[in-house]
Formats: C-alpha cells, structure tokens, sequence
C-alpha cells in the first residue's frame, strides 16, 4: 500500500476508535454476530489443527484470537496491523499476545512461517491513489510467502445490489483466478452471507496416483 492510501486508512480507523471506541463498529463491521460468522468461516481450517500457529493480518482488537481459544485452539498467535490506536487497545486488553505494527504488503521484517495467515476485512476498502488488484494481488502474495498450510481470506462480493461509497467489492471470479496462479488448490466460499466470500489457497497441492488431491485420499478411499 502507497503512503497516501495508507494514512488514508489509518485516519479512517482511528476516526471510527474516536467515536466508537472498542467496538465491531470501529472495524467497520458492524454488528457482532456477523463478526463472529465470518471468524467461524476462516478459522475453520486452524481449528482442525488446534496447535497450530497463525498469523491474523489485520488483527485490529485481536478478536480472532479470543474466538480461537474459545473454540479450544491453544495455538501460537501473532497479530499485526497498520493502525497504532486498534494496536494499542488490543494491547491493552492483551499484554500476552505478540502484537506489532506492520504492513505485510511491503515488509515483513522479523515475521517467520506461520500455519495459517489469515485476514478478515482488511481489503475492502477502495483504494484513493492505488490500485485494489494490484494491492489484493500483492497482500495475498506477501501473505503466502508466511505460510505453511493455507491463507485463509475474505471480501466483499460483486455479486450485490448496493455498495456502499468508499468500499472495494471483489470478482470472485478474478480472485478464483488469483489464487489458482498460486496453488492448484484452492476453496472458495460463498455460502455464510450474501454479499461475501472467502478464499482459502492451501500450500499443498500434490496429486496422488488416484488424480486427487492428497490432503483428501484418506477421505476417498
């Protein structure tokens, strides 16, 4: 992200933390239930493998770490953001946790491999300077350059009937296609809300003899 879209951003959230304080609201999301449906959707995969590491882009208030451990996952947890006032909180509300401020899409310095990068919101706001394909393209790449077994992210969908001024709404079809050029095996889920959808790009794509991929023969057989 270039540096005026980047204070852009940050002006935005730490606006909202003025008004809103701790709050889904401050993150733009809205109500809680929601919130808690689309950290149900992404963390699927971690919570399969309750010892896993994961890094949450994006963490504002670090709630995705809250919602794993509640779901019993006892994993490592790294968070970072580019919002100083949602790191500060979090901070607050967490001393334990390993919270740094960070843009992933242009460093990464002192961050090792993680199981599972996962990111929630953090790519749905349109770009003023930039452009939000090449900045999707770009977060996603640096995010699977950190991990191990899968990115695990959402957007908002072009399949609506009203976008609100301000916010990026994402082909899936474009997308689909983005995470294909980076692994042959790929989810995508549009079934949790109307006007989203996740993506999920797993590392290991081998194929056994049976033609499938590895990760399901157990499955198959």
């Amino acid at each position: 992200m270039n540096d005026t879209d980047r204070r852009d951003y940050i002006e935005r959230y730490e606006g909202r933390l003025r008004e809103f304080g701790y709050s889904p609201e401050t993150l733009g999301w809205g109500k809680q239930g929601r919130q808690h449906v689309r950290f149900a959707v992404l963390a699927e995969p971690a919570l399969r493998h309750p010892t896993s590491s994961v890094l949450d882009v994006g963490c504002g208030f670090a709630d995705l770490h809250n919602f794993l451990v509640q779901k019993g996952w006892r994993g490592a947890y790294t968070g970072v953001d580019i919002v100083p006032g949602l790191l500060q909180m979090a901070r607050e509300r967490r001393p334990d946790l390993d919270l740094r401020e960070m843009d992933l899409s242009v460093c990464a310095e002192g961050l090792g491999l993680f199981d599972f990068v996962i990111a929630s919101g953090v790519l749905n706001a349109a770009l003023k300077v930039g452009d939000n394909a090449a900045h999707i393209a770009q977060m996603v790449g640096a995010m699977w350059a950190r991990c191990r077994v899968a990115v695990c992210v959402d957007f908002m969908s072009t399949y609506v009937d009203f976008r609100k001024p301000g916010s990026w709404h994402t082909d899936p079809a474009w997308a689909l296609g983005a995470a294909k050029r980076l692994s042959r095996r790929v989810l995508l889920r549009h079934d949790y809300m109307p006007f989203e959808f996740a993506l999920f790009i797993f590392k290991d794509d081998a194929v056994s003899e049976q033609n499938v991929f590895r990760a399901f023969e157990g499955s198959l057989m």
